[in-house]
């Protein structure tokens, strides 16, 4: 949301600088020049902290799903040995001659 008014608002500032263009042709086409390249440079800007957003939200999503991964790695080891605890405590309550799982 916030990068589309960004964008809305640099289209906005470029058609406000061709309109002035139009408006006085002749007597400040200096002035004109600048608020072109002063355009162009603020969409640039715009399209480059679009990119850095993006990459930062890429960046944020891939640490989370390893987290997560992490996260269910260590709970599936935790259960497995939890299983394999329950099993050779029922083996030794039993006397079996092997108690490992």
């Amino acid at each position: 949301m916030n990068m589309k008014r960004t964008l809305l608002n640099t289209a906005l500032v470029l058609v406000t600088a061709a309109t002035l263009a139009a408006c006085g042709q002749d007597a400040e086409e200096n002035k004109v020049e600048d608020a072109m390249s002063n355009t162009g440079d603020a969409i640039e800007q715009t399209m480059d902290d679009a990119g850095d957003a993006l990459n930062n939200a890429g960046n944020a999503i891939e640490d989370a799903a390893t987290d997560a991964g992490n996260t269910v790695e260590d709970t599936m080891t935790d259960t497995g040995n939890a299983i394999e605890d329950a099993c050779e405590e029922a083996k030794e309550g039993v006397e079996a001659k092997d108690t490992d799982c």
